[in-house]
């Protein structure tokens, strides 16, 4: 009798686990990635002005060279995913993000930028390009976007998972409306995008990613339907 108590017992147990785990799991992550973009943030107050400036600087260079010989993008979750790499970007490209310090450590060295979502309750760091890699870290700057930096003639499109095992990554998008606002925290600034609207496209239909001239544009971008991959969710934000 209590050989079946104590089976019925542990049965019980392995159920409540197995209920718990996802969103208990999913805190956990969430909470990591919080932890690598306040990193992200403890290292660049550390690092010398003349250094960041010149990292900014780098990068506007790169977008400038992007706006003037835009070429579209490829979307990131398309199986064979190509991008193009632009030449004028390669060296922003090559240092990523800061440098490692006097003692060598190099925790975070591939966090470019992060990504603040307060109604979604999301920070999380944002890595340049779109990798398979990229995506299961963070949220990636697709190829042939603007880097994350701001300033005019720039658009820079952010994609994340929908959701990826036990990491929220973009899961919610879709609870962001007109009028709400994102972040984007580059190494000396913050930038303030609000949400103008949202679409549903297909993986093809690009054209409203690229740059537009005279604007600061920041577009969040995932798969749609949730558990999906047939169609996009795209949230496009307008510097405030």
């Amino acid at each position: 009798m209590n050989k079946k108590k104590g089976f019925i017992v542990g049965l019980f147990a392995i159920g409540v686990i197995i209920l718990i785990y996802p969103n208990a799991a999913q805190f956990i992550n969430n909470q990591i990635q919080q932890s690598y973009a306040e990193d992200f943030h403890a290292e660049a107050e550390t690092t010398p002005t003349t250094t960041k400036q010149k990292k900014i600087e780098d990068a506007r260079e790169c977008n400038t060279a992007i706006f003037r010989n835009d070429e579209g993008l490829s979307d990131p979750f398309t199986e064979g995913y190509n991008p193009h790499e632009n030449p004028d970007c390669s060296q922003v490209l090559k240092e990523g993000s800061l440098t490692a310090d006097s003692q060598g450590n190099t925790t975070n060295i591939d966090t470019f930028a992060t990504l603040e979502i307060p109604k979604l309750g999301l920070h999380i760091p944002i890595l340049l390009g779109a990798s398979d890699y990229t995506l299961s870290q963070g949220i990636g700057q697709v190829e042939g976007s603007s880097l994350p930096v701001g300033g005019l003639n720039s658009h820079t499109v952010l994609a994340g998972h929908r959701g990826m095992g036990t990491k929220e990554m973009f899961r919610n998008l879709d609870e962001l409306q007109p009028g709400d606002v994102f972040y984007i925290h580059t190494l000396d600034e913050r930038l303030v995008y609000q949400v103008e609207s949202s679409a549903v496209i297909l993986p093809y239909e690009t054209e409203s990613l690229r740059v537009e001239e005279g604007k600061d544009l920041a577009t969040l971008l995932t798969c749609h339907p949730y558990r999906s991959n047939t169609h996009r969710l795209v949230v496009y934000g307008v510097r405030r």
